[in-house]
């Protein structure tokens, strides 16, 4: 039998995120939302590490709960105008041709950390851009906990009750029942039901963390829920994933 073990480090240990050395300074224009904004160049810089709740631009009654507050955050801290200072990490481009970047203010802080603190934003990684991933879940499991902002109302689905109509992204807990390692990866079983794959791949970005996984260990995931063939499935493509 196979005994893998999920191992989190102190939160303390990530209370603050780690200083780099600016990569470009540039000029605010405007803030488009809580996690993109708009430079003096006409470029738009989309926040690493950070998603927050959708603005309806033409109707702003309509936007998502607490779009509007997240935005109000950042004008607390910025003007048009203002220097930003940008840190890349990886990818620095999306498919949509917008700068992706860790973004501080003139004044050294870390924007994205704020809405995380603040309980504005949600933390994802997309792709490779994982360098602040550690600091930016334990901000976001603090403001979970703390039940701000996005986090209100939270109620993760349990992986027992998981139906068709539950599907996209999700938060799910429940306990790892089943592991299985092969070639090409590992697959867990949740309560016996769900179905979560992480690739190779993706492993070895478990073992540089020094994150390893425990038979009957709680967890609270999240990512992509998918149906397939009527067993419920999700992916896990980075340890953000796994939330402590």
């Amino acid at each position: 039998m196979l005994i893998f073990f999920i191992v989190f480090l102190p939160s303390s240990l990530y209370a603050s995120c780690p200083r780099y050395s600016w990569d470009e300074t540039v000029t605010l224009k405007k803030i488009n939302d809580g996690d993109t904004v708009t430079l003096e160049n006409g470029r738009l810089v989309r926040f690493i590490g950070i998603n927050t709740p959708e603005i309806n631009h033409r109707n702003p009654s309509r936007s998502e709960p607490n779009a509007l507050e997240a935005k109000a955050l950042l004008e607390r801290y910025l003007r048009p105008g203002d220097k930003l200072h940008l840190v890349f990490d990886k990818t620095k481009q999306d498919k949509y041709g917008r700068k992706l970047a860790y973004v501080y203010s003139k004044t050294g802080r870390n924007l994205a950390l704020l809405q995380l603190k603040s309980g504005l934003a949600k933390h994802w990684v997309i792709g490779k851009n994982d360098k602040l991933w550690r600091c930016f879940q334990d901000a976001e499991r603090k403001a979970r906990l703390r039940k701000k902002g996005v986090w209100s109302g939270f109620k993760p689905l349990r992986a027992t009750r998981l139906e068709k109509s539950d599907k996209g992204y999700a938060y799910i807990s429940g306990r790892i029942t089943d592991i299985n390692k092969n070639k090409k990866g590992m697959i867990l079983r949740i309560d016996k039901r769900l179905i979560v794959s992480i690739s190779s791949a993706k492993l070895k970005i478990f073992k540089k963390n020094g994150i390893k996984l425990l038979l009957h260990e709680k967890v609270l995931l999240s990512g992509k829920l998918i149906f397939s063939r009527g067993e419920p499935k999700l992916t896990i493509y980075h340890p953000a994933q796994m939330l402590p």
